[in-house]
């Protein structure tokens, strides 16, 4: 006994220390048994979007077990009609919500998830709303990586009011406090985030504590470390010279007529002193 309340203490207090900023940082993200129960039983890593769409739309399907319950306590009626077009909405508008990045910009580009996709690399996403939250699928060949949920932070939800609640609560569940990384730039962090990782699925909680919210984001770890080879087509930097005008000037800029400028001016010099 008190050695399972010696063991709580200490994890409290790594938490803590973590979420204070005054544990050591550590290098890696830690390594917890199992992110799998943050995962739907019907959704795994490397699904096509329309297998996806599948699992959610079919009969019998995600949409259908989440309205099953509502519709056994209705009789057929009015009210049972609104609530199956309802879901039926929910499962035409996820159908239509897919979006590939190619060429040309997308509404994305404005929002908080601008870094976590590219353009011109066969990358999509997909758009889910449930009780005006949202889930995001992304895709990259046409394969299920990465899935973005937008959490709500408030006192009477499941991760708390704040960003530091949320991972308290998370760190509780997964048994060992997150790494916690503040905005860097350099490291791709536009915002403070933490992350905890199993063998299969890395997982990181990103501050929108302005917006009242988390960002929640499990993430094919194998697909994370060969995101390098697979984003092969860099984002175009708006201020590059264009390559012939940089061609032009790599030697430095000069003038073409300064030479014969030049010429003609000392030539007028010797006619003066003759």
């Amino acid at each position: 006994m008190k050695r399972a309340i010696a063991a709580a203490s200490v994890l409290a207090a790594g938490v803590m220390l973590v979420l204070t900023g005054l544990a050591a940082p550590s290098r890696d993200a830690p390594v917890v048994s199992s992110l799998a129960p943050l995962l739907q039983k019907e959704i795994h890593w490397g699904m096509t979007h329309s297998e996806v769409v599948d699992a959610y739309d079919k009969a019998t399907g995600i949409f259908d077990e989440e309205y099953a319950a509502k519709l056994a306590h209705l009789e057929p009626g009015s009210a049972m009609d609104e609530l199956e077009s309802e879901r039926d909405s929910r499962k035409a508008n996820f159908v239509r919500s897919y979006t590939e990045f190619l060429d040309s910009p997308t509404g994305y580009d404005v929002t908080p998830l601008h870094g976590e996709y590219s353009y011109n690399n066969g990358e999509a996403i997909q758009r889910l709303l449930k009780d005006g939250n949202a889930r995001y699928f992304f895709y990259i060949k046409d394969r299920l990586w990465k899935i973005y949920d937008e959490a709500p932070l408030k006192s009477d939800g499941p991760l708390g009011a704040t960003f530091q609640s949320a991972l308290a609560k998370l760190g509780g569940i997964l048994g060992a406090p997150p790494r916690v990384r503040n905005a860097d730039s350099a490291q791709g962090l536009d915002r403070t985030t933490a992350d905890w990782q199993d063998g299969l699925t890395h997982l990181r909680v990103v501050d929108r504590t302005g917006e009242h919210l988390a960002g929640i984001v499990l993430e094919d770890k194998r697909t994370l470390s060969n995101l390098p080879s697979l984003r092969s087509n860099k984002a175009a930097d708006p201020f590059a010279l264009d390559p012939s005008i940089a061609a032009i000037t790599k030697g430095g800029v000069s003038d073409p007529n300064a030479s014969r400028a030049g010429a003609m001016d000392a030539g007028a010099s010797k006619k003066k002193h003759n």
